[in-house]
């Protein structure tokens, strides 16, 4: 473990306070406008969901000073309550992104707090996109640096809490703060950690948005805003006494946090998923509509369907409750539609309908021991497909579709917003979000993006 002498605090902080948006290289700025546009688009389909609803409505009842926008409705709040709301819907289903290495969703946390404050403080395309990038270094360093293991076992959830000082660095980037603003914020940050599995026995997916990205975006926002107005705490949250890793962690890798920083940009390690369901079952759909494509199956010519996984990403999809994550029932679903449409993969009455129970008769997940051991480096899955008149077809991707090594085009990625925002917005205003994010880094002010997503 790095020892208490070195300042990791504040050469992180000093990295989130001073990084030239010069230096972030073109391919990164680049990167981080797909990500955007991403994670607006998960915003703008969680809308309609439970979870979105249900925060859009609350946030509308708390009022506020209308200085930012809550996305997909006619809501103007001030930006901790904005960040709440944009957060909980980022994150209100399974469409938005994920660092495999570091097991974080970090767009869904850091977009809705950079975002917020971008148009509060009426703050360039540029300066949101240089937030941003800052945002995914910070959040996936923090999660490599906490001891996982220890906390998972402890059912603490490590994602809430990393993505709580992401949007914390986003946060005080967009709001110019100093290196030693920075230092409380994150200290700030720490104060409002939280976080447990317990979200996982919800089945409507509302705690899992509260807790993910609505609470640690509205904290980012609030811890800034607590240190521009001059509160004190803490210079070295990160390896001062009593820090974070000594409450959290039994064995913590400090070092992680500025490994590489300023050159290994986090963002070019995330990816953008390709279908609307959660990260495991992304290469297990992509394995079938492989097969599909490759032997020409109809729903009539498959007997049986095996889905090979590693372990915990088999628990994590087998029969769950949630359609978005159900490997059964997706499965169903595209040998019954040919594809797996945002509709569908959220229709929880379909999930019951005599057809589709009759097909997830025929999924069978399992957990392989040879894909557990090379997980989480590498997330696989193997789909094997009896057909009717008895032929054995099998499919591995190890390439995770929409990942940092098998990534999807600009094209597919405005194409997947443009699916997901035309319900809500319409064609035209979609259209126009699509063009200003070609640009952001020339605009001279986010709120007229912003306008284009309100209701």
């Amino acid at each position: 473990m790095v020892g208490e002498a070195a300042d990791l605090t504040g050469e992180l902080c000093a990295y989130v306070a001073g990084l030239p948006a010069s230096h972030v290289p073109p391919a990164v700025v680049e990167r981080a406008k797909l990500h955007i546009l991403d994670t607006l688009g998960a915003m703008l389909s969680g809308s309609v969901l439970e979870p979105g609803r249900l925060i859009i409505d609350f946030v509308r009842q708390q009022g506020g000073a209308p200085a930012a926008t809550v996305l997909a409705s006619r809501v103007r709040t001030n930006a901790v309550q904005a960040a709440l709301a944009n957060g909980t819907m980022a994150h209100a289903d399974e469409t938005d992104d994920v660092h495999h290495s570091a097991q974080t969703h970090p767009g869904a946390a850091v977009v809705p707090a950079a975002f917020a404050l971008a148009e509060a403080e009426q703050r360039s395309g540029g300066d949101l996109v240089t937030a941003v990038v800052i945002g995914y270094d910070v959040i996936c360093r923090v999660s490599r640096a906490l001891d996982r293991p220890w906390m998972y076992e402890r059912g603490l959830n490590f994602r809430s809490i990393s993505a709580g000082f992401g949007s914390t660095a986003a946060a005080s980037r967009a709001l110019g703060l100093s290196e030693q603003q920075t230092r409380f914020a994150m200290a700030f940050s720490a104060t409002q950690v939280s976080g447990l599995h317990t979200w996982r026995q919800d089945p409507r997916h509302v705690d899992k948005a509260v807790c993910l990205a609505g609470l640690p975006a509205r904290n980012g926002v609030t811890a800034a805003l607590w240190a521009r107005e001059g509160f004190t705490a803490t210079s070295r949250v990160f390896d001062g006494p009593d820090n974070l890793f000594q409450a959290f962690c039994e064995e913590p890798h400090p070092e992680e946090l500025t490994r590489g920083l300023g050159t290994d940009f986090e963002i070019l390690g995330t990816g953008i998923k390709k279908y609307p369901g959660g990260q495991p079952v992304q290469a297990t759909l992509e394995a079938y509509f492989t097969l599909v494509g490759q032997y020409g199956l109809r729903e009539q010519d498959i007997r049986q369907i095996v889905v090979r996984l590693p372990e915990s990403e088999a628990d994590t999809v087998n029969d769950r409750l949630m359609p978005d994550i159900n490997c059964q029932y997706l499965l169903a679903v595209a040998m019954l539609d040919g594809a797996v449409g945002f509709a569908a993969a959220h229709d929880f009455p379909r999930m019951q309908a005599a057809d589709v129970l009759a097909l997830k008769e025929r999924v069978r997940v399992v957990a392989d021991a040879e894909l557990t051991a090379r997980h989480p480096v590498v997330r696989a899955a193997i789909v094997e497909v009896t057909t009717s008149d008895g032929r054995c077809l099998g499919q591995m991707v190890d390439r995770t579709p929409g990942g940092p090594h098998n990534p999807l085009t600009r094209e597919e990625i405005e194409a997947k917003f443009v699916s997901l925002s035309t319900p809500v917005l319409g064609k035209r205003r979609t259209g126009r979000v699509v063009e200003q994010m070609r640009v952001l880094e020339t605009l001279p002010d986010v709120a007229g993006l912003a306008r284009l997503m309100r209701a």
